[in-house]
């Protein structure tokens, strides 16, 4: 909680519609008073003309002397959620707090400013993730007749945190069905013993070293073996930032999309006792995961090979949010799916996320759908996304397989 006094800014105040209207008139009746002889109606004149004068210096010397504290500074709140900050002020001496009004400046991304006489409570309902400033509260005050008012900066400001808007997903136990190990499955494995082991189809990209060739022989397909002796906690997550395949600007845009995505995928494996290691196309993402994705920009990086690299050697499965895909990202994301239990992908359909008149050219959207297909031939579990796909209904085809390309 803060608290600040008014500043000693520059005693001024401005004439109101009302005031200015007074001080015209006040001329008007001086100039004919004196153009007719007329001494009383000149004195009216006069009189009307000092009355907005006095009234600047009402408010300009006269004014409340108060103090404000704010209920909830700094905060950080998830994208989606809604928050209240109370401010409240308090009167230290001069005129009444009847005579001024008091609002709190809030960015137009967290909602509509609040006011009051005393109290301003401000529903703060965030947009869009980032940093942002609330206050200065600004105080109003008006002489008693109307004719001036001052403008007065209280001073001191909040910053409100907004991050990535989290989803909750569930448990992540389903995921033992897509080649990740779980707490059940390592028990299992321990009850088999170190020798026994799971196989699955090959794929491109699985190293020679792992084909079980007595159920390669016995089912006439080649398989891999998946063993299980222990319980691996890793996870790569990886987010495509790549500003070229991504379309949209605003809360809407496909970037915030796969950036919510990640966010939500992250917090549910870490409660899960997941170790998650997340990058984006220029490498890793260090330090508090959310509160690095409130910053988190478009990169200019052409490629994922900074990303690729970043998790070598880091086991466990891959799930990368990746936005529009060319022929020449297959062989990166190839080299991040070898030698994983599993990769998952979520793919962005980013035309969808803008008018037609923004999208990418026909040859683009072949080429997207051409590579959809060759990740799915390289053993990743693919699920399409569209604008209207939310984070909810895209994990649960994860979870369920994927969606076929073909």
């Amino acid at each position: 909680m803060s608290s600040f006094y008014a500043p000693n800014s520059p005693r001024h105040g401005i004439l109101t519609a009302r005031g200015r209207a007074v001080g015209i008139v006040g001329i008007v009746l001086v100039v004919i008073g004196l153009s007719i002889d007329q001494r009383d109606l000149a004195r009216i004149g006069i009189l009307l003309f000092l009355l907005p004068l006095i009234a600047i210096a009402v408010v300009a010397w006269f004014r409340p002397r108060v103090r404000a504290k704010r209920s909830l500074a700094p905060v950080r709140i998830p994208l989606g959620s809604e928050a209240v900050e109370t401010v409240t002020v308090e009167h230290c001496g001069g005129l009444p707090l009847g005579a001024a009004q008091f609002t709190d400046v809030l960015p137009a991304a967290l909602g509509q400013p609040g006011g009051g006489s005393s109290t301003i409570e401000t529903s703060i309902v965030p947009t869009t993730r980032g940093r942002f400033t609330i206050g200065p509260v600004m105080m109003r005050t008006v002489d008693p007749f109307g004719m001036a008012c001052r403008h007065t900066n209280l001073g001191e400001v909040a910053e409100v945190v907004v991050t990535p808007r989290i989803v909750d997903l569930g448990a992540s136990r389903e995921l033992g069905a897509q080649g990740f190990d779980t707490r059940s499955s390592a028990v299992n494995a321990g009850r088999r013993g170190p020798d026994d082991a799971m196989v699955r189809d090959w794929h491109t990209g699985d190293s020679v070293r792992r084909i079980h060739w007595r159920s390669t022989a016995h089912r006439g397909d080649l398989m891999v073996r998946r063993e299980e002796q222990a319980w691996n906690p890793s996870v790569v997550v990886m987010l495509d930032s790549r500003a070229r395949r991504h379309a949209g600007t605003g809360p809407n845009a496909s970037f915030e999309w796969a950036v919510n995505s990640v966010a939500s995928i992250a917090t549910r494996l870490t409660t899960d006792g997941y170790v998650t290691y997340v990058c984006d196309s220029a490498g890793p993402l260090t330090g508090d995961l959310l509160e690095t994705l409130v910053d988190e920009p478009l990169r200019p990086d052409a490629t994922l090979g900074k990303a690729v690299e970043s998790c070598q050697g880091i086991d466990g499965p891959a799930i990368a949010v990746l936005g529009r895909l060319e022929s020449d990202d297959i062989d990166d994301l190839v080299d991040l799916r070898r030698d994983r239990a599993a990769g998952l992908a979520f793919v962005l359909d980013t035309d969808t996320f803008v008018a037609r008149r923004f999208r990418g050219t026909v040859e683009q959207a072949e080429e997207h759908e051409q590579a959809l297909t060759k990740l799915s031939d390289a053993g990743w579990t693919v699920v399409p996304v569209y604008s209207r796909t939310s984070i909810e209904s895209a994990w649960q085809q994860l979870l369920g397989d994927g969606v076929a390309v073909s």
